[in-house]
């Protein structure tokens, strides 16, 4: 019983420790989630938990187990709710169901981060090469103290620095699903093909 306690303690205290780091925590979370599915099969999410009926003469350690594949199908496997009778059994498989499903959430939450995380990555270069003549214009107010003589121009680089730093979000939000959709249905297929050899 308490090696489950410290388990889902420790599991508690990650999620604690990775909604704190953001960003971060999450920037290798998309390669490892990836590694996970290419390597198993599907990315496993485990929730374990223990029956102790009321008398204390019944202990028995359950587990849910959810797996995502990389084709985005989802199987929940779940134990019979009605395995046991009596009120302590429903309330331990309601908790159990509900920490379960928190952590499926936690896991959405991660892999969106992720995904945004690397699609800011995948973006900046492009934000940099849309607008290195302003970067050029700043360095030069930054390193002579003087502003360049083409302020006509700096103001059009600022409309599109500040343009493409909010469309190009936007336009690899846009992409990047499908794009991931396209390269996932290769990998598939590359798969099928090998299974049939």
């Amino acid at each position: 019983m308490w090696q489950i306690v410290l388990k889902n303690f420790w599991i508690k205290f990650k999620r604690w420790l990775d909604l704190r780091l953001g960003y971060i925590s999450a920037a290798p979370r998309l390669i490892l989630y990836f590694i996970e599915i290419l390597k198993y099969g599907a990315y496993t999410i485990d929730t374990e938990f223990e029956y102790v009926s009321e008398d204390g003469t019944n202990t028995e350690k359950f587990i849910m187990r959810t797996l995502i594949e990389l084709d985005g199908d989802v199987t929940n496997f779940v134990p019979d709710p009605m395995k046991h009778k009596g009120e302590d059994w429903f309330c331990c498989f309601e908790d159990a169901f509900k920490l379960h499903s928190q952590n499926i959430k936690f896991f959405f939450t991660k892999l969106e981060e992720s995904a945004t995380f690397w699609a800011f990555m995948t973006t900046l270069p492009l934000l940099i090469a849309i607008n290195y003549r302003l970067i050029e214009d700043i360095w030069v107010l930054i390193s002579t103290g003087h502003f360049s003589d083409k302020l006509q121009e700096q103001v059009l680089d600022l409309g599109i620095f500040i343009a493409s730093a909010i469309l190009l979000p936007q336009l690899v939000k846009l992409l990047i699903p499908r794009l991931l959709a396209f390269v996932l249905k290769r990998i598939e297929k590359y798969f099928a093909e090998e299974e049939k050899k």
